[in-house]
């Protein structure tokens, strides 16, 4: 099958050259992007029959004549890993680059598929390439950024975003890519700054709204603290983790009816978390002393039995929550 898609692609080359010889220069242009354009909707069309072999054959020739055009090495990247093939693509990018050594979108989407197969260094090299071949293109610093992060060479992976920032400012994936590394340097301001520029931009990074909160609860800010993960809850209502920082920062506030609702909901999804039922318990306790109906104080000191009792089956030696438990159990009228 390769040996057939490959012969097949230079046929098809062959023909479109021979074809275009006979043209003028203006129509030869015209033709190929015609001819490119022609492919790429032949291979996306094959695609959707997931015909994926033919699709490449039909991308590969979209590529071979729009080199310079994103769409279609986005078309054939997408292609290939869909079928589990990075290696390929690879090889046939490696193909490409050494017929076009100083083409920076052949060495970016090179890069591209290294980084989608792990091969972080090899991802680095071509990124770097793309931005000394392309030192005003922001793609090859974003792209370097990213390779950086994953090999956790944080002060490398700022200097190519701080570029790609300078080269086009506010880009929100960039900005937030800024804010993450402040964040993990204790540089909070800087990462605030990062932070709500992005999601002034774009809303929908929750881990960057996620630290952000992090940084308005750290200076004391918990009314802004609390808005950030709120809205990461409207997003996603199964974000448990900015449903725990908020059920504890209403437990600091002494919201206790606040704290015991989002716990409540947070013990139905982690059903062995014995922290959390402790705190959840702790919450009902100090919630059931504001209650004036006796009733009431009964039935939630009843549920924090129920909670202290589930730590207990979840973790046997927890000293406190057995405390907790046995002073529960000794009132003799729980109004």
């Amino acid at each position: 099958m390769k040996v057939r898609a490959q012969l097949l692609l230079k046929i098809g080359l062959a023909v479109i050259i021979l074809f275009s010889l006979s043209l003028p220069p203006s129509a030869v242009a015209a033709t190929s992007e015609e001819a490119a354009e022609a492919f790429f909707q032949e291979g996306m069309s094959l695609n959707k029959q997931r015909r994926f072999n033919d699709a490449i054959i039909e991308l590969a020739q979209a590529v071979n004549l729009g080199i310079y055009n994103h769409k279609y090495h986005l078309a054939l990247h997408r292609t290939y890993l869909a079928m589990g093939r990075g290696r390929l693509g690879i090889s046939y990018y490696r193909g490409l680059v050494r017929e076009h050594p100083k083409n920076a979108t052949v060495h970016y989407w090179l890069g591209r598929f290294y980084l989608a197969s792990k091969d972080l260094e090899s991802a680095v090299r071509e990124f770097e390439r793309v931005t000394v071949l392309a030192p005003k293109d922001e793609h090859g610093f974003i792209s370097l950024g990213h390779a950086y992060v994953r090999l956790d060479k944080k002060e490398e992976a700022l200097r190519a975003y701080l570029k790609a920032d300078e080269l086009i400012p506010d880009i929100p994936i960039v900005k937030v890519g800024i804010g993450n590394i402040y964040f993990g340097m204790g540089e909070d301001d800087k990462a605030r700054r990062a932070y709500e520029i992005a999601l002034e931009k774009d809303a929908t990074y929750l881990e960057a709204r996620y630290n952000l909160g992090l940084i308005y609860e750290k200076k004391g800010k918990y009314g802004e603290a609390a808005e950030q993960w709120k809205l990461m809850l409207d997003a996603d209502p199964n974000e448990s983790d900015a449903r725990e920082r908020l059920a504890k920062l209403y437990f600091r506030a002494k919201l206790y009816m606040d704290a015991v609702r989002e716990y409540v909901t947070l013990s139905m999804v982690r059903l062995d978390d014995p922290e959390l039922f402790f705190s959840l318990g702790e919450a009902q306790i100090l919630l059931a002393a504001e209650l004036s109906n006796p009733e009431d104080r009964a039935t939630l000191k009843h549920r924090a039995r129920e909670s202290f009792e589930r730590v207990l089956e979840l973790d046997p030696k927890n000293k406190a929550a057995r405390r907790y438990l046995d002073r529960l159990r000794a009132m003799k009228s729980p109004g």
